[in-house]
């Protein structure tokens, strides 16, 4: 026990010592070194849920709301209606957005992909033998096969500015790698790559969800969308953050049929907020 205080008090995180963090109502593993979830993250899980659900059309839109949010809670097999869903976590660090999307849609065809070999081994941990982990340069390096394949890509690239280095916390500055936590100048550099990366491995109507800060959200957005992407975003209960997400062009994005989609929006975010982030809302 002297040892664990110890650590702690030399500003080693304390998700690092007991060896878990809590994150959307799941406990996952992470050890030292490693980038930390962060609770705020808990939004791209839920935005990438969504995005599976419409993708896969798991949820029966044509009863009432009610039984969609029931469809949503008892996480119907996302084989039933169809293909499975394919789902990559780029920078995914320990996985805690793919470990979320598996167990709220199983049968869900979890790619995993970071370049930090010791995360991407903890994150196939954290979801299970169903995903298939990659070890990548942003997304250099996935099979070809893969190509045009994906329904879902989610990531939480390093966004923090250089500059702002001295405003971090010592957790974070000294106890987790700067690969996972700058992003260059003005933090965008992995952002960009990722945008421009994506487009070579969207399936038609796939979407591109990404987490950065709020104050980056319009840069981020206007190179987004000459590089041929419709950029929207959703605001993040801090306040600091966004969750940018972006359906190229000349492809159809599910999540945005006027059809089915804001009846969907509507009561999977209820019945998020009843059950699957017990921890995070509410």
């Amino acid at each position: 026990m002297t040892e664990l205080i110890a650590r702690r008090v030399a500003g080693e995180p304390l998700e690092q010592i007991v060896g878990w963090v809590e994150f959307a109502g799941q406990r996952l593993h992470v050890v030292p070194g490693v980038f930390v979830p962060r609770q705020r993250t808990a939004l791209l899980a839920e935005r990438s849920i969504l995005a599976v659900q419409a993708a896969t059309d798991t949820v029966q839109t044509t009863g009432s709301a009610v039984q969609a949010a029931n469809a949503v809670r008892d996480v119907t097999d996302a084989t039933e209606n169809g293909r499975p869903a394919r789902f990559l976590e780029a920078f995914c660090g320990v996985g805690a957005v793919a470990t979320t999307v598996a167990s709220a849609i199983p049968g869900t065809q979890i790619h995993l992909g970071d370049h930090d070999e010791t995360a991407l081994r903890w994150a196939q941990d954290n979801v299970g033998p169903c995903a298939q982990a990659h070890l990548l340069d942003c997304l250099v390096g996935l099979p070809q096969a893969l190509s045009g394949s994906f329904d879902v890509i989610s990531a939480v690239p390093p966004y923090v500015p250089d500059s702002a280095a001295q405003f971090l916390p010592r957790e974070a500055s000294e106890h987790e790698p700067a690969t996972a936590l700058f992003g260059g100048v003005d933090g965008l550099d992995l952002v960009r790559r990722l945008v421009s990366e994506s487009r070579e491995w969207l399936a038609p109507g796939g979407v591109v969800l990404i987490e950065l800060g709020v104050a980056q959200y319009t840069n981020a957005a206007e190179f987004a969308e000459a590089q041929g992407f419709t950029a929207t975003s959703t605001l993040g209960e801090d306040e600091q953050s966004v969750v940018l997400e972006l359906q190229l062009n000349e492809r159809r994005n599910p999540m945005n049929d006027k059809n089915r989609w804001p009846e969907v929006a509507r009561s999977c975010t209820d019945a998020r907020r009843r059950h699957f982030w017990p921890a995070v809302v509410g």
